[in-house]
Order: C-alpha cells, then sequence, then structure tokens
C-alpha cells in the first residue's frame, strides 16, 4: 500500500512539475516576443545578405551544446561510466529545466530527472565542476577582454594602469587549483562526520579528477564559451550593430563575466545584459534596440529551442521509470 501511495504521489509531483515547466516556457516566449523589437527583426530579415548572420546562429546552436555535453562527460568520466550519448540526453534535459532559473541553475535538478539516485552524487559534483570549469574560461578570455574595452571607464578611476589587472584572472585560477580541491575534500569528510552523509565513492571519484582532466573540460568550457560569445556578436551584426571583431567579441565576453557574477532572474539578467553594452559601445537609441534584440534572440535560441526536446527526454525517462 506504501508502495502505490509513493507512486501516486511521485506521478502527481511529475504533473506538477510538468505544468510548471510548460508554464515557464510559455512565460519565457511571451516575454521575449514583448521585448524583441519586431520591426527591427523584420528590418533585418529583409536587408541583403543579413539572413547569413541569423542561419550561423542557428547551426551554431547545437554546437554549443555539443561542447557543453563533452565538456560535462570527461568531468562525469571520474564518477560514472555513462556512454555519451546518456550524457547528451541528460545535458538537454537539465535545459529544460534551466530556462526560467537565475544562470540556469536549474539545470543540475533536470540532469538529475534523467539519472538514477545512486547516480545523483555524481551528477551533482560532476555538474559542479563543470561550472568551475565554465570560471575558467570567464578568467581566462572574459576577465582580459573586460580589462581591455572598459580600459577607458577604468583608466582615469585608478591609481595605477589598468593592464596591471589583466593577470589577476589566471592568478585566481592558480589560487582556485591549489585551494579549491583540498577544501573540497575537507568539505565532504565534515559533511561525512556530522550529517553521516557517505561521501566515500565522491571522494574518491574527486581524487580522480587531476590537474589534466579540469584542464581537457576547460578547454571545452573556452570553446563553447568562444561559440556563444560569436553567436550574440553574429545577431548584433544581424540587428545592425556592426562591431570591429575583436574589440566587440572581448566585450561581449565582459559582459557576460559581470552578469554572471550577480545571479538574477532570466529577464532581469537581459536588461543588465543590454545595460553594460550600452556603457560599453554607445548609449544611443539604435545601439539599445540591436543590443536588446540580440540578447533576447539568443536566449531563445540557445535555450528555449533546445529546452522543448529537453522536457520530452524527461518525460520519456518518467514514462519508463512508470513502466517498471
Amino acid at each position: 500500500m506504501t508502495k502505490a501511495k509513493n507512486k501516486n504521489l511521485r506521478k502527481w509531483l511529475f504533473r506538477l512539475l510538468s505544468v510548471a515547466v510548460l508554464a515557464a516556457f510559455a512565460w519565457q516566449f511571451r516575454r521575449l516576443s514583448a521585448q524583441l523589437n519586431w520591426a527591427a527583426f523584420g528590418t533585418a530579415l529583409t536587408q541583403p545578405g543579413q539572413w547569413k548572420f541569423l542561419a550561423l546562429v542557428l547551426v551554431m546552436m547545437p554546437v554549443n551544446w555539443w561542447l557543453e555535453a563533452r565538456k560535462w562527460h570527461i568531468l562525469l568520466s571520474a564518477f560514472l561510466p555513462w556512454s555519451f550519448s546518456r550524457t547528451w540526453r541528460a545535458t538537454l534535459a537539465g535545459v529544460s529545466l534551466s530556462a526560467a532559473t537565475p544562470n540556469r541553475i536549474g539545470e543540475i535538478g533536470g540532469r538529475l530527472l534523467v539519472a538514477d539516485r545512486p547516480e545523483w552524487p555524481g551528477v551533482i559534483t560532476s555538474s559542479f565542476l563543470g561550472s568551475v570549469c565554465q570560471w575558467v574560461a570567464f578568467l581566462l578570455l572574459a576577465w582580459p577582454g573586460l580589462m581591455w574595452t572598459a580600459d577607458g571607464l577604468l583608466r582615469d578611476r585608478l591609481p595605477f594602469p589598468v593592464a596591471w589587472l589583466w593577470p589577476v584572472g589566471p592568478l585566481l585560477l592558480i589560487i582556485g587549483w591549489w585551494g579549491g580541491m583540498p577544501l573540497l575534500l575537507k568539505a565532504l569528510k565534515w559533511l561525512e562526520s556530522r550529517f553521516k552523509i557517505k561521501t566515500e565513492e565522491l571522494s574518491k571519484g574527486l581524487k580522480e579528477v587531476k590537474i589534466g582532466l579540469m584542464a581537457k573540460a576547460g578547454v571545452h568550457a573556452c570553446l563553447r564559451f568562444s561559440v556563444y560569445c560569436t553567436q550574440l556578436y553574429l545577431l548584433l551584426w544581424f540587428f545592425g550593430l556592426e562591431l570591429p571583431l575583436f574589440k566587440g567579441l572581448a566585450g561581449i565576453a565582459g559582459i557576460y563575466l559581470v552578469q554572471a557574477s550577480i545571479p538574477m532572474p532570466p529577464g532581469v539578467n537581459l536588461i543588465t545584459r543590454t545595460e553594460l553594452g550600452l556603457l560599453l559601445w554607445n548609449n544611443s537609441p539604435e545601439t539599445a534596440v540591436a543590443t536588446l534584440a540580440a540578447f533576447t534572440s539568443l536566449f531563445a535560441v540557445n535555450v528555449l529551442l533546445p529546452a522543448l526536446p529537453g522536457y520530452f527526454l524527461v518525460v520519456k525517462r518518467y514514462r519508463k521509470n512508470e513502466a517498471l
């Protein structure tokens, strides 16, 4: 009887989750439709040759998520013997719950929905390490980009040259590696002694995460971040904001670094990114329209589009478990 009640409770909880996810999709599409300047979008489409920028952005979307899945698969291999195809499915499932959460923190929850309960510690820990690798990209690529593009804004406010701040990002990575891993292992020991949580398998897996493994995952994180920034750069051109290549990409990377440092709801972070773009590039109405339209379109392409198949993967997994 208890087993039947638990099964019925899980069924209703999943139904509520399904309604919440679909409601989030509907809300996001409605909000994006309201924010997107459809007149500018239509004008951009009718310009000769502009469609190629949008086509490239769409083609790069699966590349973006393939790189994310490869990065996570590298880290997950230290904990679980998953195939890449299963990692890919779990990655898409994570997108389905991440669309309406600050900085997409719901991604881990979506991955857990397609994992077995004994696999949850490995999924959570490897996903956390994946987020750490994302900061490898931020500190190696976005930090110098921010210092370069914000040089004019910081020059008169600092008592020393801005160039002195450029090595801060790599130095923080070195400090984080040498101090972060021992601290994480100590935290696991404390959890085991204080709350009687079994952390032996996690500790064993973390000891397998050597600097070479993190470096390999970090390379994939840097490649993915480069793809993401390139997509936004192409969308800015699509909407008529023709930025220089390297300075434009550097500014985009810097904006993502600042925004990622402050977790905010999806709607608010789009506005914040737009304001940062106006500060770095040009405080004009045309720049505001192009920047907001580009960020909004990129969110729709990179998050909402892959979230739909991710949601159906979660449903498929649930139905499979119910049949057992």
